[in-house]
């Protein structure tokens, strides 16, 4: 294999893996996920912003270690993405509600607040441990490629 070779394909996979850790959005409740963002090293945190007479609060889906699964937690005020104590929550399918969970996980803080010169700087606490997290960036749109892209070819 040629330095060049190798060279190039260093960089594609790089790209690959770059372009994987963009993760999909989850269903948080009735709603899909708008924004991301990595608190820690690997805590992905997928937000939704509530509707109707919910409007200004927002929904949390943070991945359960244990389960595999999203949990969600809903802000308790309309808090702009400042910090708020986030409480667990279930989604019922039947009356397409949000229900409040009493005892089954704890609560969380997430939240951001402006920095000098830096924007808004967010960071999550779970329990004892608090964690930085990047900017919020919203999902990729995903329409063009849907509407005029290739299809993905069955393996052989």
């Amino acid at each position: 294999m040629t330095h060049k070779h190798l060279l190039f394909t260093v960089l594609i996979s790089c790209i690959t893996t770059a372009w994987a850790a963009e993760p999909t959005p989850a269903m948080l409740g009735n709603l899909k996920a708008s924004l991301h963002q990595t608190c820690g090293k690997e805590i992905v945190v997928q937000i939704a912003e509530m509707e109707g007479s919910d409007e200004g609060r927002i929904i949390l889906g943070l991945k359960n270690n244990q389960t595999g699964n999203i949990d969600l937690f809903t802000s308790h005020n309309t808090s702009n993405k400042q910090y708020d104590k986030y409480q667990p929550v279930n989604y019922d399918s039947l009356s397409k509600t949000l229900v409040i969970l009493e005892n089954d996980r704890p609560a969380i803080v997430w939240g951001g607040a402006v920095a000098n010169l830096k924007g808004m700087e967010y960071s999550l606490a779970l329990g004892s441990h608090v964690y930085q997290c990047t900017q919020l960036v919203p999902f990729e749109n995903e329409i063009a490629n849907d509407l005029y892209g290739e299809k993905d070819l069955p393996a052989h």
